[in-house]
């Protein structure tokens, strides 16, 4: 057999599937993610935190458009076609019960990955969809959770990169280390809905991950790492939850009127998505420049490029330059 090449690492492929730390290590090496990565992370936690709560209004908002996902609410079972007796509504309590959780998780995401901790939470939510363990078992087919997750990427993405007191480096910087971080999700997700690796699975792991799956949402080895979490798992399904999202706090101990206010007070773009699609709509149009076609009449042209034409022999455009052709 021979040598690994130089510069070559070694990977053991039995550790991938039954180490986390070995995963999660490898997963890192290949996403290249590092220190800079959580540096931007946590400089841009302010930012991220500011839209959560819009998000979380997005992608529920989301989930209920279509009948295969909404349908999870009643019958905690993507698998199952059957169409309930009554279909959850967004202002239904087990809808306001989901949306503290997902502001939670969201804000998770954006905490600190240099804990083990961190990762392991990431893992158990894959853990938790796949109706292992839990008192109210649940499971929802992986399609759904990794469009989910391209989802709220999607809008952090437009987020960030929209938010007007971010340089381009910043902005560039926290893209793409939330964008390493939700891959990694990702595969926390698929690794517990594929079989991959099922040949390495004895039935002391499986009884550890049993057991870690019967703690309540929100808890990793028996300590609680996400919000306030009050509740037990039979309160999951929404039966035994009364909670309100106006008057339930985040994990900064803040009510949902302070979240707003903090909002409009730093002036993100998107704060308007806290209150529905329509207010996002106003406040895009606020934040979006014309197109130079508006401004100028005349077809715009790439940064850099003078701004004229030659049209018949003639010279286009000159009365509209400023003292540099190329600005």
């Amino acid at each position: 057999m021979a040598a690994l090449p130089k510069n070559m690492e070694h990977v053991d492929r039995r550790e991938l599937f039954t180490s986390l730390p070995a995963r999660v290590f490898y997963l890192q090496q290949f996403l290249e993610f590092g220190s800079d990565d959580v540096v931007a992370l946590s400089e841009g936690q302010k930012y991220i935190k500011a839209i959560i709560p819009a998000i979380v209004n997005m992608v529920y908002k989301k989930l209920l458009q279509h009948d295969i996902t909404a349908r999870v609410f009643s019958t905690r079972d993507s698998r199952s076609e059957e169409d309930p007796e009554r279909w959850i509504g967004e202002e239904d309590a087990q809808i306001r019960h989901r949306k503290m959780f997902l502001r939670w998780y969201l804000t998770k995401l954006n905490s600190d990955p240099s804990k083990m901790e961190y990762w392991q939470y990431l893992d158990k939510v894959g853990l938790m969809h796949v109706g292992k363990g839990r008192k109210n078992p649940l499971h929802v087919d992986y399609v759904f959770l990794g469009a989910c997750l391209g989802y709220i990427q999607d809008a952090m993405t437009e987020a960030i990169l929209s938010h007007p007191r971010l340089d381009l480096t910043q902005k560039i910087a926290i893209v793409k280390a939330i964008g390493k971080v939700i891959w990694i999700q990702n595969d926390l997700m698929a690794k517990w809905h594929v079989d991959d690796g099922k040949e390495f699975i004895d039935a002391e792991w499986d009884e550890e991950t049993q057991a870690e799956a019967r703690q309540p949402e929100g808890y990793v080895n028996g300590k609680r790492v996400l919000g306030k979490v009050d509740e037990d798992d039979s309160s999951i399904d929404g039966t035994a939850s009364s909670v309100s999202s106006e008057k339930s706090t985040t994990s900064l101990g803040r009510t949902m009127e302070q979240v707003r206010l903090s909002n409009e007070q730093i002036g993100c773009p998107f704060s308007g998505m806290v209150n529905g699609t329509q207010d996002l709509d106003k406040q895009r149009a606020a934040t979006t420049k014309p197109p130079r076609d508006d401004i100028l009449g005349s077809p715009s042209s790439p940064s850099g490029i003078p701004r004229l034409r030659v049209m018949e022999g003639k010279t286009i455009g000159k009365e509209r330059l400023g003292p540099s052709p190329f600005a």
